[in-house]
């Protein structure tokens, strides 16, 4: 059976806004977690029922798109000014390269690596905001963007064909996560935006941490 697009979207924007899983909302519904997976999946149909539930529990409305989807494509201009170097309130600027790294591959958010930091209302004070350096994802990302990121725990809280930090052991990487069909269950698909990088088939076991980039953030040079 087909996915129900509109209520994956509608699951989806409760896990972005709420920062909780797809067990954690069905827990809140009061159904089983294989209720949703089922609903999703067209298996059971979506009905007013679920949807006044989903209303009255969450306080959204069912028919709006998830406020997720297109973020990442609107890059957010900011100024070295809107850097607050010692600063400690907003979102915190880490002295981070997000984009590869064969040397001190984690990323650890220690004190003595933060910069500074941003205070903007598009911006998550519960986010980290990174340096992203090379080409792979230009134009969509270009080298010396900051980007906001989030830590992903659950493979539930993927949303494909969106932007990612991927840690591997050898490298850190920001791409696309793409589905790969023949085995959604191990695999998966990664893509950069630039046509001359080619894609890479990931086994999921390898990947030690993964964040989702919330925002691009462009420095604005003043003249």
């Amino acid at each position: 059976m087909p996915v129900n697009q509109e209520f994956k979207r509608l699951i989806d924007k409760i896990k972005y806004e709420y920062s909780i899983n797809q067990s954690q909302i069905a827990d809140k519904l009061g159904v089983k977690k294989t209720y949703i997976s089922d609903m999703i999946n067209g298996r059971v149909p979506y009905n007013e029922t679920m949807s006044k539930k989903i209303s009255d529990v969450f306080q959204i409305q069912t028919n709006e798109q998830s406020s997720y989807i297109n973020k990442q494509e609107k890059t957010i201009e900011i100024s070295n000014s809107d850097i607050k170097e010692g600063v400690f309130n907003g979102t915190m600027v880490y002295d981070i390269d997000a984009t590869c790294g064969t040397n001190n591959r984690d990323i650890e958010f220690a004190e003595d690596r933060i910069i500074g930091s941003v205070d903007l209302p598009e911006i998550s004070k519960t986010a980290k905001i990174v340096t992203a350096n090379g080409d792979s994802m230009e134009p969509v990302i270009c080298n010396g963007n900051r980007v906001v990121i989030r830590q992903i725990f659950d493979w539930e809280e993927i949303f494909y064909g969106q932007i990612y930090l991927i840690l591997l052991d050898e490298y850190r990487m920001i791409k696309y996560i793409r589905r790969y069909e023949q085995d959604e269950e191990n695999y998966i698909i990664l893509r950069s935006e630039n046509p001359k990088y080619d894609d890479i088939k990931l086994h999921k076991s390898k990947i030690r941490k993964l964040f989702i980039i919330e925002n691009i953030l462009s420095v604005r040079t003043q003249i």
